[in-house]
């Protein structure tokens, strides 16, 4: 929803804004899915805007769910035929959040990544990107699923950082106490290394959580593992998290995919020590481990008991290290897995 657009499109009819009010609420909070649930509202108005403004931007195509139901991807078409995934997750009983794109496809083509295989189509717009949030509060409205969506993670499809306005002007939308009211901190972008864009970002949005894929720590395998170090090494992508550091003070959490007999080695986890230590405060940064998820590439993943190997190393040099779930390997919807054929 444009809610820009459907404040003018209601002046332009006449209407006062005390129309808008009677909408805004039963859209953002109640998750209604037509104009026809607007109880207060005159048969014409309803017509109206659902001819002109309809509250999705995106129609569901497919839906599929995890065995255990703690996952569920949704295909959604844009009004121009591209499709794209996103995908609502629910790690604890206590939370609900959804993976979303930014893009439709990926330029970085990091060789490990589903979406990366797809190349680049266009980069969605800001309505598009927040819809996803919407059409999930949608759902589980009608699916009376209990709890709320409450955190929201840019890591779907796509590089956020090259797309930055729009994705700059949904984070606004997102965080907007009148409309979704999402809490800052309850919001994650990750990058897989557009170096200019980490510093602005730390101005732009100092509470937002920020997230790098990293995936390797010596520049020979990372241009391998994550192309756009070519254009971005890892002595820029340093200087750009030391300069996130000094204007935000926030942690950062640094994406790792684990790799068999890739990027999992002794001598991987040294780099990784080094890289970390050279960067800024120990406590201001977090390594995420994730365990490979099948691809459409040569990869494998790491066995769990070499990764918690791994991860001892990391722990060991005093540095926080985790070992992300991996929820909706079954569907093809966890982290790396998203892919469409358009």
């Amino acid at each position: 929803m444009n809610w820009q657009q459907i404040q003018t499109q209601l002046k332009e009819l006449g209407e006062r804004a005390y129309r808008a009010d009677q909408l805004r609420k039963p859209v953002f909070e109640e998750g209604i899915a037509s104009y026809e649930e607007i109880s207060t509202w005159p048969e014409s108005l309803k017509k109206a805007l659902s001819n002109q403004s309809p509250i999705l931007s995106l129609t569901l195509r497919e839906m599929t769910a995890s065995q255990d139901q703690r996952c569920r991807k949704a295909v959604l078409e844009c009004k121009d035929g591209k499709k794209i995934e996103t995908v609502l997750l629910r790690p604890s009983d206590a939370r609900w959040t959804t993976c979303i794109s930014s893009q439709v496809g990926c330029a970085v083509g990091c060789p490990f990544c589903a979406t990366g295989l797809m190349g680049i189509k266009r980069n969605l717009v800001a309505e598009e990107i927040t819809d996803q949030v919407l059409f999930w509060r949608q759902f589980m409205k009608k699916e009376k699923i209990a709890g709320r969506l409450s955190h929201v993670v840019y890591m779907g499809m796509g590089e956020p950082f090259s797309n930055y306005a729009e994705v700059s002007q949904s984070l606004k939308i997102l965080m907007d106490q009148s409309l979704f009211n999402l809490a800052a901190r309850h919001i994650s972008v990750s990058t897989s290394g557009i170096a200019p864009k980490i510093a602005l970002f730390a101005e732009d949005f100092p509470q937002v959580n920020f997230a790098l894929s990293l995936h390797a720590a010596s520049d020979e395998l990372r241009n391998r593992l994550v192309p756009v170090n070519k254009a971005y090494p890892l002595s820029k992508i340093r200087e750009a998290l030391k300069a996130y550091l000094q204007k935000s003070s926030r942690k950062i959490f640094l994406e790792y995919i684990l790799l068999k007999g890739t990027n999992d080695r002794p001598k991987d986890a040294k780099d990784l020590i080094g890289f970390v230590r050279s960067v800024g405060p120990l406590e201001l940064l977090h390594i995420n481990l994730i365990i490979f998820n099948q691809t459409d590439s040569p990869f494998e993943a790491t066995a769990e008991k070499d990764a918690r190997i791994f991860q001892k190393k990391i722990m060991d040099a005093k540095i926080h290290s985790t070992i992300r779930q991996n929820l909706g390997r079954d569907i093809e919807g966890a982290c790396g897995q998203l892919i469409l054929k358009q």
